[in-house]
């Protein structure tokens, strides 16, 4: 991912209506931006070529210009044609982007808070639901004390109850979803950590949260699968990977695979 669609993504929550609508246009179509003539742009999001320079420079960028070298350094012409051809496009796509946003020194402090952790919640709601049950079930059988909580009530409970020492992993793809904030605020309020995992920058849970890691922002590249994205994926695949580095966890996930293979047979 070049630099201008990483800094539209950290800025995205605080764009006005119409510095999201050239957002969108630009994380959907990097490419054609980047070959692309100012009024092209402005034709395309329906706002004035000023307001695309003033965007431009709020990137990082002088002008429109160096904004469209930046985006062109990062491009990467991909087939268009073909469910196959767009769908592997997409995933190699997700995983040049969401190894760009990983920053090493914040996913080592992840670890270290989850190494540390006595208890380890994981929150979600909706598709979101789906990365904590993974998340969970990875965990929990390298011996983590975990639980996945998916449903808004039992996760203001949880947080009512929460201890110093424990942890809370939240994924929120828009870091904005209400009934997780409430019972996030909840988590902070009893001294328990909190990391994020979303896609947007600036956001209400980027706020209250100890630490976070970035997901792929949806509109990237067009991604319009639903359910579980592939860059959560991604990041879940690096923590149990860290951990199964450990071969005493590694033993304990063995076993629940043995467990498992017996109990089918």
């Amino acid at each position: 991912m070049s630099s201008v669609l990483n800094e539209i993504q950290s800025i995205y929550s605080s764009l006005s209506d119409k510095e999201k609508s050239i957002a969108n246009y630009i994380l959907a179509h990097p490419e054609e931006t980047s070959r692309g003539h100012i009024q092209e742009l402005a034709d395309a999001t329906g706002v004035s070529i000023s307001a695309i320079t003033r965007f431009a420079k709020k990137v990082s960028c002088k002008n429109f210009v160096e904004m469209k070298v930046k985006l062109a350094s990062g491009a990467d012409p991909k087939p268009s044609t073909g469910i196959e051809q767009r769908l592997l496009a997409s995933y190699r796509d997700m995983l040049t982007d969401v190894q760009s946003l990983i920053d090493h020194k914040r996913f080592q402090n992840v670890l270290k808070l989850i190494q540390n952790a006595k208890r380890i919640f994981i929150y979600g709601l909706g598709s979101s639901g789906l990365a904590a049950q993974e998340l969970n079930y990875r965990l929990s059988r390298m011996g983590f004390i975990s639980e996945s909580i998916t449903d808004p009530h039992l996760m203001v409970i949880r947080s009512t109850l929460l201890q110093d020492g424990d942890l809370v992993l939240a994924f929120s793809r828009s870091g904005q979803t209400i009934d997780l904030l409430q019972s996030i605020q909840k988590v902070k309020d009893k001294g328990a950590k909190v990391i994020a995992f979303t896609a947007y920058g600036d956001s209400p849970l980027i706020k209250i949260a100890d630490e976070f890691l970035w997901t792929v922002h949806p509109m990237r590249n067009t991604f319009i699968l639903t359910g579980l994205d592939m860059s959560t994926l991604y990041l879940i695949d690096r923590i149990s990977l860290h951990f199964l580095a450990d071969q005493k966890r590694e033993a304990l996930y063995l076993e629940t695979v043995d467990a498992i293979h017996n109990r089918r047979s």
